[in-house]
């Protein structure tokens, strides 16, 4: 109170924060904001197959996180919208391609065939995961996701 008027001190209210918010908002957790917000992101229906090309292309330099995104593509792809599933059916067709050319290349190291498969091997997969990501970005399908190439 402001000493010698009776009357209460009025509230700072910082920059930038609504001076209409309720008292209950206020009072909130911290940091239950961010939960709301990660919440709001998991709900994005882009998440995913972000999430699903993020492993992929971490998988370019050590192999395992490769698995994870194969069976999240493998779950989300039943419920993604039509042009999210063609995004879908490309990361996992690269899955089983890569491991074809893989198996191809090793049976075939003998014959100079195998060194050569096994050495474009990256360069393929690098090109098909940044070729679905910026389609993905650009909010476009996938042209031929069953396709061996680049779709």
């Amino acid at each position: 109170m402001n000493a010698g008027q009776g009357q209460p001190e009025p509230e700072i209210i910082p920059p930038g924060t609504d001076p209409d918010m309720g008292a209950k908002a206020r009072a909130a957790a911290p940091g239950e904001d961010v939960l709301d917000d990660l919440a709001g992101l998991a709900k994005h229906p882009l998440t995913m197959p972000r999430l699903t090309y993020a492993l992929y292309a971490i998988a370019a330099i050590s192999g395992f996180p490769m698995l994870i995104g194969l069976i999240l593509a493998y779950v989300a792809r039943s419920e993604a919208p039509e042009w999210l599933h063609g995004h879908y059916t490309f990361l996992i067709h690269t899955f089983w391609f890569g491991l074809l050319l893989i198996a191809v290349g090793v049976l075939t190291w003998i014959f100079a065939v195998g060194v050569f498969l096994l050495w474009i091997l990256p360069l393929w997969y690098v090109i098909r995961i940044v070729r679905g990501w910026v389609l993905l970005e650009n909010r476009q399908p996938v042209p031929n996701p069953e396709s061996p190439l680049f779709g």
